[in-house]
């Protein structure tokens, strides 16, 4: 266990898999705010954007919901600027924890075998836990109650698909398994979180890459939490979408989105909570599954920066049980909400027309008489009339 990081070799590749809510978006937006002193220090951020989804998504052939796949090229050209940056590199996207062993192969090949070194983040599970089921809700479509959901993810069999994603994305020791098949287990580091040390990510980032302290302050990106009631009406939301079968439409993405952004504009009332703690029934699961991260991270063999016990958990035997859902809804967020909706509908809508309007209209037939001469023009107005009295005579009769 090292309780400081040591500086990585001079052409390393971080690449930081997250996992999901970690605090993986205020480490990028940092990166992304700071890539001139980056730069200047001889580090690579690739790309433009505050995180590296889109090439993450070409390497594991995903993309939005109803829409096609990001194409393969676009991972190849973050792996060309990858292998022509002359000193450290960083990539951070969460959606790597959710690689498959041949896109693990392929990631560590494609960047460097001799040059990879991948970043785990640990998050107690209590906090955790809440995390993870509000950004399902947000992001796809998840219409599990808050209680249903973590009865299926704490489930001894662990059956059923949101336990299947939750530990394929979230098990500390099936990401160090998975990771370890492509590379060696001392190139694996594991940041167990520290709820209370809130610059912990970025002291660490700073001191791998060789940055001075404090350079990687806050980015202007945050990935904030609503309150219960919100998310149980963007739950709601789902549910009716489910209903009606349009899960999967590429057409509700935008209202989506702004949906989201009305919610998290309007200022919170004063009646609206956070999500509740665990209840009391998820406690001595909870403890069993924390004391098995704990001891892994401690015997895993990989590089762990922090205090393993961070891990563990200690349950309230008096914590109430989370009970129905909220039905008062903040009306200021709802028509926000819809009010964002809206607008994103009516700019689609505009931008088609003018789309439309921009389009050059197709080239008018040609005429075929424009091709004649004086003569052959004669002689064809001719026969066109000769043609028209037949027909008038026929049906004259």
């Amino acid at each position: 266990m090292e309780t400081e990081p040591g500086l990585l070799p001079d052409r390393a590749v971080l690449v930081h898999i997250g996992p999901y809510k970690t605090g993986t978006t205020a480490i990028q937006s940092s990166l992304h705010e700071h890539r001139a002193e980056l730069v200047d220090a001889g580090i690579t951020y690739p790309g433009r954007y505050h995180r590296q989804m889109r090439p993450s998504w070409g390497l594991l052939g995903r993309s939005r919901v109803g829409e096609s796949d990001v194409p393969l090229r676009e991972w190849d050209e973050m792996v060309d600027e990858v292998r022509a940056a002359p000193g450290r590199v960083v990539i951070s996207s969460e959606d790597f924890s959710s690689a498959r062993p041949q896109h693990v192969r392929k990631l560590v090949d494609d960047l460097g075998a001799d040059r990879v070194h991948v970043l785990i983040v640990a998050r107690r599970l209590d906090k955790l836990l809440p995390s993870a089921w509000q950004e399902r809700v947000k992001s796809v479509n998840e219409t599990r109650t808050y209680d249903a959901w973590l009865r299926e993810v704490l489930s001894v069999e662990r059956a059923g698909d949101a336990a299947r994603v939750f530990w394929h994305n979230h098990g500390i020791r099936t990401l160090v398994e998975r990771w370890s098949t492509a590379l060696p287990l001392d190139r694996i580091i594991i940041l167990v979180n520290d709820e209370a040390d809130r610059s912990l990510q970025s002291a660490t980032f700073e001191r791998l890459l060789g940055l001075p302290a404090g350079q990687l302050t806050p980015g202007p990106h945050a990935n904030t939490s609503l309150s219960m009631e919100r998310i149980e009406l963007c739950r709601q939301v789902n549910a009716a979408v489910r209903a009606r079968g349009w899960a999967g439409s590429k057409k509700l993405n935008a209202p989506r989105r702004a949906l989201l952004a009305g919610l998290r504009s309007a200022p919170l009332q004063d009646f609206e909570t956070t999500i509740p703690a665990l209840p009391a029934w998820t406690g001595p699961r909870l403890e069993q599954l924390s004391e098995e991260r704990a001891r892994f991270v401690e015997q895993s063999g990989v590089r762990v920066l922090g205090d393993h016990a961070l891990l563990r958990y200690r349950a309230d035997p008096d914590a109430p049980d989370l009970g129905d859902p909220p039905r008062v809804l903040p009306t200021d967020a709802a028509a926000g909400a819809i009010e964002h909706a809206l607008a994103a509908m009516l700019r689609r809508g505009e931008s088609r027309s003018r789309a439309r309007k921009d389009r050059p209209s197709p080239p008018a037939p040609p005429d075929p008489l424009a091709r004649l001469s004086s003569r052959e023009m004669l002689r064809e107005v001719t026969r066109r009339q000769a043609a028209r009295l037949r027909r008038t005579s026929r049906s004259a009769r």
